[in-house]
């Protein structure tokens, strides 16, 4: 099964009448499989929004959104998703998290404690497997939180803002992390960022969404090497995107 996505005249407007407010769209848009793209804009531009209508929480007010061909007519159970709140419990350990999707699916927990080690050990928590949420960093809290939303090997997935409320370092660390794990598995994923340079530094294509209603400006294609580690982001093509992107946004006001 193909997972290219395909948004064809999508638009969002919520409430009726004189309240209505048009939050996104319309927006075609068509993204290969296996391509890492991310959505940048500035806050209320719709951009979470087009990921909830993606992964089927939302329901478009006009167009379609296809995965594979099919159209979303209800919430997506073959993608991963992640929030920039993540969805751990409590009162179970990390790889008791991270089990807790394969229990959901009804996938073997023996089956799989090899994909599950695999998956602890490439975001560097192998150590931390027998550890509760509320002994964890905020950075640590989210790798967890990947390997949740990967275990079931998803090939489509769905990031919205899941670094946003990370220090700077820690940020680079786990865009390392997300970097590698894309690497290896390439599923097809729709990343979410107010940040110009994280957007850059991960992505295959990145999005441009005007302010809101959130349309797209300009599709640019990323022409950078993998991995993209300090010495590619040091580089005048790196910088050069950074400039095209803010001058699209300071046309805007936006900065």
């Amino acid at each position: 099964m193909s997972h290219q996505i395909e948004f064809s005249g999508v638009k969002k407007v919520f409430g009726t009448g004189a309240s209505a407010v048009h939050a996104f769209g319309p927006v075609d848009l068509s993204i290969a499989e296996g391509e890492f793209i991310s959505l940048l804009g500035p806050s209320g531009c719709g951009k979470s929004t087009l990921m909830l209508m993606t992964s089927g929480l939302l329901e478009a007010t006009e167009g379609s959104v296809l995965i594979g061909g099919t159209k979303v007519k209800g919430p997506q159970t073959d993608v991963g998703v992640m929030f920039q709140d993540n969805t751990l419990v409590p009162w179970r350990t990390v790889r008791g998290n991270v089990e807790l999707q394969l229990e959901m699916r009804g996938m073997s927990l023996s089956a799989n404690k090899d994909k599950v080690d695999q998956l602890l050990t490439s975001v560097h928590m192998e150590d931390f497997a027998d550890r509760h949420p509320y002994e964890l960093s905020g950075g640590m809290q989210q790798r967890a939180a990947f390997c949740q939303a990967m275990v079931h090997e998803p090939k489509t997935m769905l990031l919205d803002e899941p670094l946003g409320k990370l220090d700077a370092m820690t940020r680079e660390r786990i865009r390392s992390d997300l970097q590698n794990l894309w690497m290896q598995e390439r599923p097809t994923v729709i990343f979410v960022t107010h940040s110009i340079e994280e957007a850059i530094q991960l992505s295959t294509k990145v999005a441009v969404i005007t302010p809101r209603p959130g349309t797209i400006e300009r599709i640019i294609d990323i022409d950078l090497p993998f991995p993209r580690d300090f010495e590619v982001k040091n580089s005048p093509e790196f910088a050069a995107y950074v400039r095209e992107t803010q001058e699209i946004f300071r046309g805007y006001g936006v900065i």
